[in-house]
């Protein structure tokens, strides 16, 4: 016997706006993966209780940025963009928050290291010029060289520890997004039945 599970809050709320427009239990029960006894019990003890007060927001976007929404969604098999938006918008605390210390302190580490050896090259650099402009013998000693060749070995680890972490970084939040969307890939289908609107192109 198959197990349906229990609708969020949130999506209850939802079933219950979508049921007012006429959409039947059987297409809520598809889009939400639930039994329509769920629909039905959910409808049932909604009924003289009033949803909690919702604000409409309208905003306007450009043809470039809707169809890059529209394109980051559909990679995730979701068409129901109001919906999707509700997710991200309650997800903004962990998916906006501040940066990672780990990351700050990386960075901060990174960033001293690459000024004290630039120091060190700006300093053979003053040095040659100088001795360039009074017409001297150029001054490069292996010691020079070798601190060349350290700041430039210290910017190519920079440059893919960096990299490294970024792409981290990237898939942790990549992955807290799908968390925040997870389930509204299945109801896409179920989606176009109820007839939800889209957003607005401006």
């Amino acid at each position: 016997m198959r197990h349906h599970r229990k609708p969020t809050d949130d999506e209850r709320r939802q079933i219950i706006e979508v049921r007012a427009g006429s959409t039947s239990a059987a297409v809520l029960a598809r889009r939400f993966g639930v039994s329509t006894r769920t629909i039905y019990s959910t409808l049932s003890r909604a009924k003289g209780v009033p949803l909690r007060p919702t604000t409409t927001m309208s905003m306007r976007v450009s043809t470039r940025q809707l169809a890059g929404f529209q394109a980051a969604l559909a990679r995730r098999g979701i068409t129901d963009q109001p919906a999707a938006l509700r997710r991200l918008m309650g997800a903004a605390h962990i998916l906006l928050r501040p940066v990672d210390p780990v990351v700050r302190d990386h960075l901060q580490a990174w960033g001293a290291q690459v000024a004290t050896e630039g120091a060190a090259v700006n300093h053979i650099a003053r040095k040659l010029n100088e001795a360039k402009l009074r017409g001297r013998p150029i001054p490069f000693t292996d010691d020079d060289m070798t601190t060349i060749r350290t700041f430039a070995g210290g910017l190519a680890e920079f440059a893919e520890a960096f990299r490294i972490l970024w792409e981290a970084q990237l898939a942790k939040k990549a992955r807290e997004v799908d968390k925040a969307l997870e389930g509204l890939g299945a109801q896409s289908e179920a989606f176009a039945d109820a007839g939800q609107p889209n957003l607005s192109r401006k």
